[in-house]
């Protein structure tokens, strides 16, 4: 509907005067699809930018909370996401309309850059601009981390130090565990998911004896 806007600049979807239309949805979507130029992480950064700091149409913790539960399905996790961001901002036809746009560009557009790759495969410079792209994804990658990071650190420090402890010393465990033992994702995501249960109601009984 025309004249639709946010209360606030960052605000949850909820939050919204009226919801996305289908075609804010389609262009929303079809800008992400035609720069995911450099795998998952990029992908990932440009979901988030443009659904949350852009629009404002998910929050911050909706995504995050869509993100982790796409760790745990099988597949492909950005699928899994277009179709969790999908049924949030638009229902059944949001899922539609995030998949098709999502998908069929970047289909086209991988198809055509393999059939010009396979001709210029042996060129130098090619292959020097190829060795540039690996760092500046790996950066996408961090910048994205970071950003998702920070609010949630903002967050549970706004409720303690004693939370705060609790689940940053979760984050070391996790990161020491992927670097030294690679167990899979799914067994770091139960095991945090355990412990976040566990360390919530210990807090929890803790807060109310100390009250």
């Amino acid at each position: 509907m025309p004249g639709c806007h946010l209360l606030g600049e960052r605000v949850a979807s909820q939050m919204a005067e009226c919801p996305p239309t289908p075609k804010q949805l389609l262009a929303a979507w079809l800008r992400v699809s035609l720069q995911s130029f450099g795998g998952g992480a990029a992908t990932l950064a440009l979901i988030r930018r443009e659904f949350i700091d852009k629009t404002g149409w998910i929050s911050e913790q909706e995504f995050l909370r869509d993100w982790s539960l796409c760790q745990l399905a099988p597949g492909i996790n950005l699928i899994a996401l277009a179709v969790l961001v999908g049924r949030r901002t638009g229902g059944a036809l949001g899922i539609l309309v995030g998949l098709s746009a999502l998908l069929l560009p970047s289909f086209a557009i991988t198809v055509a850059l393999t059939a010009a790759y396979a001709k210029v495969i042996h060129s130098p410079i090619v292959a020097a601009a190829l060795k540039g792209i690996v760092p500046a994804v790996a950066g996408i990658g961090l910048a994205t981390a970071w950003g998702m990071a920070v609010p949630i650190a903002k967050r549970i420090r706004s409720r303690g130090s004693m939370e705060f402890l609790g689940y940053g010393t979760l984050l070391v465990l996790c990161i020491l565990a992927s670097v030294y033992w690679r167990p899979s994702t799914v067994v770091i995501l139960l095991g945090a998911g355990i412990f976040g249960a566990a360390f919530n109601s210990l807090f929890v009984k803790l807060k109310r004896v100390r009250t």
